[in-house]
């Protein structure tokens, strides 16, 4: 049984958000949760995939931080303790997700496999 074909939007999608944190524009943790959400529909097995495993891992070590939305539902000392780890963990984490990253866009970009065949 052949894998299964990763879906243009998906790619599109990954591609998008690696851009988005390359950028600055998304933070990195936030972005990894969210490149996390399509790594199914871009790759066979991001449990294996070196780069989706970064961003798996990541968005599995923050999902009881409060990122996005959530930090509004937060109380201001709990929110505080919170954002020392977030702190943290993004400097721990920060060069493996741009690496990951770049290899997202070497890979899944549509204008660097224009001349493939």
């Amino acid at each position: 049984m052949a894998a299964p074909v990763a879906s243009d939007w998906a790619r599109g999608e990954a591609v998008r958000i690696a851009r988005t944190i390359l950028s600055g524009e998304v933070g990195v943790l936030v972005g990894c949760v969210s490149l996390a959400s399509v790594a199914h529909d871009v790759v066979a097995d991001w449990r294996v995939d070196p780069d989706f495993t970064v961003f798996g891992a990541v968005a599995s070590e923050v999902d009881d931080l409060p990122l996005g939305k959530a930090r509004s539902q937060w109380n201001s000392a709990a929110l505080a303790r919170a954002d020392l780890e977030i702190e943290r963990y993004t400097r721990e984490v920060t060069e493996k997700v741009l690496s990951a990253c770049r290899n997202v866009l070497e890979r899944f970009e549509p204008r660097r496999h224009a001349g493939a065949v």
